[in-house]
């Protein structure tokens, strides 16, 4: 791969690294760290093996039904998040 002008005029001469340019890195005491992660961690996760065993039993559900469903079930986050979870897992069910 061939390394870019940027590489060559402020990476290489200052022994910067390639990750703090991106921006996929950051420093802390002890030097560099790993990429961090970006955004918050998923509150619809944990509900969506439940959610893809719904789909699979009735895949005519509707959002809103889902919706309810894991409300009831303690879900608190936003209906955007889950009705994006639903989305991903109709497309994969339906290949």
């Amino acid at each position: 791969m061939e390394r870019s002008l940027l590489y060559h005029v402020v990476m290489e001469p200052t022994q910067i690294h390639e990750a703090a340019v991106n921006g996929s890195a950051h420093v802390n005491g002890n030097g560099w760290t790993a990429p961090r992660k970006v955004g918050r961690p998923s509150t619809v996760a944990p509900y969506s093996p439940r959610i893809s065993a719904w789909l699979s039993d009735d895949p005519r559900v509707s959002g809103a039904e889902l919706l309810r469903r894991v409300q009831r079930e303690g879900y608190a986050g936003g209906k955007s998040a889950l009705y994006e979870l639903i989305r991903r897992l109709r497309i994969a069910q339906n290949g």
